[in-house]
């Protein structure tokens, strides 16, 4: 149920202790929000005045564990280990002081993430403290530090008139297209500005290839400042959709026959300022097209060949819903296949040009980020630790020559719950609660009768 993993120092030192009670001593701040992950990457709060979490911070607040493993739409599920296994009961949010920031979008109010904790240990089944536990795993040998930058697709709509679905902001298909760009300039500038005082400072934004569909990037850090910013960037791209009467979705497949969305995740390794998964003497066999700009080391091999071997089961953390799936298509730059390529887009992993880098291209946009990173290194880890080799690069498409991915979340969550690997690193009351959340949401969906069943079957049979 617990974990012995606890925050690094840095996250509850006098500094940010101090920076986080300035911060609420403005009369102006009324409320703070404690809010943490669930197991599907959701923001969920509780709203607090500012009085009581001064006087209350230290020990922290209650909060019913079951949050953690409900489905999106707040079903409870069974077997989850923090339900009925525990008799519904409590843990306690334990604010993180380094997090405290204001919501920009508000006058009145800032927020402060939390650690879910129950007895003075770490929730197991808390998505963060998961990531916690893989990096405590990283092996002394391993004596370099990862980077990770986040790169997430996602879809911007407005209500139909008549109020019964969703369209996409702009029309067709404009990748990079000037004016589809600045068709979405007022959101952008809003959530441009807004991210500097939230902590997740945006740097660029791209029409992607769906009508509607947007890539904003922000910057790089290490593993779990990364997985809090693109927490709190997932939030805010939401709410700054709100903001403007908009949806900002990162469902993987909103639309049949349109771009799907997903969440490029690149990790780079370095020592003393050199890059460990950059090769020191170049094989010309394995250059990419453009004169070998990155090409991986012996470790980046060994890192690759792990990511590929735990690709069924990083594909259940990647790809949460039943409806990301549908993302995965052969010929398409969304994977298909556990393979990988250099500067090859349609592989599972990607090198890319530029600084030597490992690009996961298997999760979609609505995966947990905690989880997406820690499995990714998990699994990169244990391809360090086994020196795995990788199959030879992929040129062009994959599919045919390389294992396709589980084609279904049933499949995924097998390979998942049969992979002991990632349960180890991870936390076996992590996969459980996820297992558990995930299987409830499949069988939901098999009791739903749906238009499409309709349209087929009322009049033909």
């Amino acid at each position: 149920m617990t974990d012995a993993t606890e925050p690094t120092p840095s996250e509850h030192d006098d500094d940010h202790v101090e920076h986080m009670l300035d911060l609420l001593s403005d009369p102006d701040i009324d409320h703070v929000f404690v809010e943490f992950s669930d197991i599907n990457g959701i923001s969920r709060t509780k709203q607090l005045r500012t009085d009581y979490f001064l006087d209350s911070w230290e020990t922290g607040f209650p909060v019913n564990l079951l949050l953690l493993a409900q489905t999106p739409r707040n079903a409870v599920p069974e077997g989850s280990g923090v339900g009925e296994e525990i008799d519904y009961g409590d843990g306690r949010l334990r604010p993180l002081p380094h997090t405290a920031c204001r919501l920009p979008w508000r006058d009145d109010a800032a927020r402060v993430l939390c650690d879910v904790v129950d007895g003075g240990g770490l929730v197991g089944a808390a998505p963060r403290t998961a990531l916690a536990r893989v990096l405590e795993s990283v092996p002394d040998e391993v004596d370099f530090e990862f980077t990770v930058g986040s790169e997430l697709e996602f879809y911007l709509l407005s209500e139909t008139e008549s109020g019964s679905g969703y369209e996409p902001i702009t029309s067709h298909k404009h990748e990079c297209v000037s004016w589809a760009t600045e068709e979405v300039s007022a959101f952008y500038n809003d959530l441009a500005a807004w991210s500097e005082e939230y902590g997740a400072t945006v740097t660029s934004l791209m029409h992607e290839h769906g009508a509607g569909q947007l890539e904003v990037l922000f910057e790089y850090g290490e593993p779990m400042g990364q997985a809090d910013d693109t927490f709190d960037f997932k939030r805010l791209v939401k709410q700054t959709g709100r903001c403007h009467d908009l949806w900002a979705t990162f469902m993987a497949k909103p639309f049949g026959g349109r771009a799907g969305s997903g969440y490029h995740l690149h990790i780079g390794a370095f020592r003393d300022g050199e890059n460990v998964f950059e090769a020191d003497d170049v094989d010309m066999s394995e250059r990419t097209t453009n004169d070998g700009e990155a090409t991986l080391s012996r470790t980046g091999r060994q890192f690759v060949a792990g990511v590929v071997d735990h690709a069924d089961a990083l594909a259940a953390l990647g790809t949460p819903t039943i409806n990301g799936f549908k993302r995965y298509e052969r010929g398409s730059f969304a994977p298909y296949t556990a393979s990988w390529g250099y500067d090859n887009r349609m592989t599972g992993l990607r090198i890319p040009s530029g600084t030597t880098r490992i690009e996961n291209r298997i999760p979609s946009a609505d995966a947990n980020p905690y989880l997406v990173i820690a499995a990714t290194i998990a699994a990169g880890l244990d391809g360090i630790e086994r020196d795995l080799e990788p199959e030879p690069p992929v040129s062009g498409d994959p599919a045919g020559d390389r294992p396709p991915l589980p084609q279904s979340p049933e499949l995924a969550l097998a390979a998942l719950e049969s992979d002991e690997t990632l349960t180890a690193r991870l936390g076996e009351d992590l996969i459980q609660a996820f297992v558990a959340a995930k299987r409830a949401e499949l069988e939901s969906f098999r009791k739903t009768v749906t238009d499409w069943e309709r349209e087929q079957y009322v009049e033909t049979l």
